[in-house]
Order: C-alpha cells, then structure tokens, then sequence
C-alpha cells in the first residue's frame, strides 16, 4: 500500500512537473502599449497643437535632427522648434500623408513618415518625409531623433 501511495504522489507530482513546463512565458512585458506608429502619430498631434510640454514627454533627450548637410542635436525637442517663427513663414498645421514602420526591436525602432504642412488656407506649402529614430525607454517609445534628406524648417533658421 505504501509503495502504491508512493508512486501515486510520484506521479502526480511528475504531471504538475510537465504542466508547469508546457506554461508559455510571456517575454513582452518590456514592450510599450503604444507602437512607433501611434508614438508618431501623437507627435504630429502635439506639434499641430504647438505642445511643448507634451513633444518634450514625447521625445528622448538629447535630441538631435540631420536635415540635408544640418546636423543639430538639443538638450531638449522642445529646444528644436520655434512655433512662432513657423507660423509666420506661414504655416498653421501638419497632416500625415503615410506612416511605415521599418524597423522594430525591443530597444529601437524607425518609421518613415510622408508629410504635408499646411497654411490657414489650408494650400500646401511644403510636402516632406522624415525618418524618426524611436527609443524604447520605461516601457514607453520616445523620438530620439529625425533625419531628412532635406533641410525641413522647424522655425529656429
């Protein structure tokens, strides 16, 4: 009877043994909820409302932007952008014309974005692209950084 009992408990323990390794781990966890699209998105958003605070929680610092032959890098996004200089060279808002995700890891991402801005009489006065360095840092994406093919005013020339 004893060694019945003994191979009994063997063998459930052994079962809970296999249940246990067959539990798939999830190795997410330090991903953020919101994906480099949606974080760039929200950047366009922020920037159309002129948010600085709300770029500078967006973005990593330092931050830098390489546009044509400019290399710039700021202790902050919010360093880069001059809201009152853009909207006297004419501009009144940005609209995204396609977002592509081409490249993504745990740490880092790029996304390409098309772009066009806008004047208060909604003509186009500039149509651009961007790639945009994305940090994963505390479980959050941050811009990092931008680079342009071509000089894109952010209203601090």
């Amino acid at each position: 009877m004893t060694r019945l009992f003994t191979l009994v408990v063997t063998i459930v323990i052994l079962a809970g043994c296999i249940i246990i390794n067959d539990v798939e781990i999830n190795d997410d966890l330090d991903l953020p909820e919101v994906t480099p699209i949606q974080t760039v998105a929200q950047y366009v958003e922020d920037f159309n409302n002129a948010d600085l605070d709300a770029l500078n929680e967006g973005s990593e610092s330092p931050f830098f932007w390489l546009m044509g032959d400019e290399k710039n890098v700021y202790d902050k996004y919010g360093d880069s952008v001059d809201f009152v200089r853009l909207r006297n060279k004419g501009w009144s808002y940005s609209k995204i014309n396609s977002l592509e995700l081409i490249y993504e890891d745990d740490k880092t991402a790029m996304v390409y974005m098309s772009f066009s801005r806008y004047n208060t009489n909604d003509e186009v006065i500039l149509t651009s692209e961007v790639n945009y360095l994305l940090v994963n840092n505390a479980y959050k994406w941050k811009i990092k950084g931008g680079f342009a093919t071509n000089k894109v005013t952010v209203g601090k020339d």
